[in-house]
């Protein structure tokens, strides 16, 4: 073994030791505890590593015939894993809208999209703990505008993604949850699993031509079958359908 392969075995392994380390609490609790399911690479590995807790529901999000609700159901079924569908439509989404209001003022489209399709999961899940994937996105360059980028460029973007989660996005959703009753844990997010993340090099987290490749492969090595480590993924407001229920309301009130 080289001493590159060395470096990276040692580093998959900190992560491994670190995401256990974050999911200790939810294995220790009791009581059901919810994943946060769209059967993206994100979600499914947490599914996977908690695969032995009793009690776990997998809970996907979406409108009728939307590509998260029929993938997460597959999936789960895969899994071998209890699954509930959380449906919604114009009126749930114009409840939690307004239910919410508050965290969901002075943001841009996208980001105000996203935490609403968020906000809409966690209200509706049935757990009153839950588990999500926040901060993988992030740290392991998930998102579409990091394709292309220089290695330093995408290091750059991505800390500064990281920082406005951490100071905007992931504050309001947790404020989300604890007015929703609901208590909402992000292991990707843990101290020492996102120190352990960025450690690995930047190159070595480059999309390329697969978002999150490394993510994938580490997935992968841990277990997690190939079908649910490298299924692509729609963006959380499109997977769900609810960027297609908010253009669907712009319209019927014009």
């Amino acid at each position: 073994m080289s001493p590159a392969e060395s470096e990276e075995r040692t580093l998959r392994e900190a992560l491994g030791v670190a995401l256990g380390q974050a999911l200790l609490p939810i294995r220790d609790s009791t009581g059901a505890v919810g994943v946060l399911f769209s059967a993206g690479v994100d979600s499914s590995l947490l599914a996977w590593e908690l695969r032995q807790r009793p009690t776990l529901l997998l809970c996907t999000l979406g409108r009728a015939g939307a590509p998260d609700l029929l993938a997460g159901r597959a999936a789960a079924e895969q899994l071998g894993l209890p699954w509930e569908g959380l449906l919604i439509g114009e009126q749930e989404l114009g409840e939690v809208e307004a239910r919410f209001a508050g965290e969901l003022e002075d943001l841009p489209d996208v980001s105000r999209t996203v935490l609403l399709a968020l906000a809409l999961a966690i209200d509706r899940a049935g757990p009153t703990t839950l588990v999500c994937g926040q901060g993988a996105d992030e740290l392991f360059l998930g998102y579409a505008h990091y394709r292309g980028l220089s290695a330093n460029e995408a290091e750059r973007r991505s800390l500064e993604d990281l920082e406005r989660l951490h100071r905007t996005d992931w504050p309001r959703t947790l404020r989300i949850a604890e007015k929703a009753g609901k208590s909402l844990v992000a292991p990707y997010l843990s101290g020492d699993f996102e120190r352990c993340a960025l450690q690995v090099p930047i190159d070595r987290r480059l999309p390329r031509d697969l978002p999150k490749r490394f993510l994938r492969e580490w997935a992968l090595e841990r277990g997690l079958p190939a079908k649910l480590a490298y299924r692509p993924k729609k963006a959380l407001q499109y997977g769900t359908g609810v960027s297609a229920l908010i253009r669907a309301r712009r319209r019927a009130v014009r």
